[in-house]
């Protein structure tokens, strides 16, 4: 991402309810955070990507993570341990668009899907990940998770934590933190767990 970008992004956005973090809009609708951005290492291409606030904050309450609910908007997509969501549009650009018009198509995709609710409201994530190109369904594994707890479908839910757990999913990143209800060690410390072994905890206590 370029200062030349970025600048070109606020140019273009001033005024359309759209908030710019380096190169990425956000906004918040209702209950849910929408980002139009281009594509990590994909020259030519924007995104759009959708989720609601309970996401992240159900991810918080696993992690046992407290203080991120206050952030702006931009935080949901561009800070740390967050739920990644899969893009539910994409479109590609020319290769040699200038930054000006990378801007222009961002805002006016932007303002395309603040009209189109059916697009981002109550989404089937399964289907939007399978639909996502390229295919990196690693990314979503603790989404999933997530999405179903909120969904009411714990049973689910610790079906994919055992997976993840037992190796059977492809789990090239995921988050770590510690439980603040477990008995420290004689240097007061806590061990280290994985989101899915912390999700399970959740699950069987709530």
């Amino acid at each position: 991402m370029s200062d030349l970008l970025s600048k070109a992004i606020r140019a273009a956005a001033k005024g359309s309810g759209w908030s710019v973090k380096r190169d990425i809009l956000s906004r918040r609708i209702g209950d849910y955070f929408l980002a139009v951005h281009p594509r990590r290492g994909s020259k030519g291409r924007i995104e759009f990507r959708a989720k609601p606030a309970a996401w992240d904050h159900m991810l918080w309450s696993i992690l046992q993570i407290e203080g991120n609910e206050t952030e702006p908007v931009s935080f949901r997509f561009t800070g740390a341990f967050l739920c990644d969501s899969p893009a539910l549009l994409q479109h590609d650009l020319e290769h040699t668009a200038s930054h000006e018009e990378i801007a222009r198509d961002m805002v006016q995709l932007s303002e395309r899907i603040s009209h189109m609710p059916e697009v981002w409201q109550g989404y089937d994530l399964a289907r939007a990940i399978a639909s996502e190109k390229p295919q990196e369904p690693y990314r979503y594994h603790m989404t999933r998770v997530v999405e179903r707890i909120c969904r009411g479908d714990r049973q689910m839910a610790r079906e994919i934590c055992d997976a993840a757990l037992s190796g059977k999913l492809d789990l090239r990143s995921t988050f770590w933190s510690s439980d603040k209800l477990s008995p420290t060690d004689a240097n007061g410390r806590r061990q280290s767990l994985s989101f899915f072994h912390l999700a399970q905890l959740w699950i069987s206590r709530h």
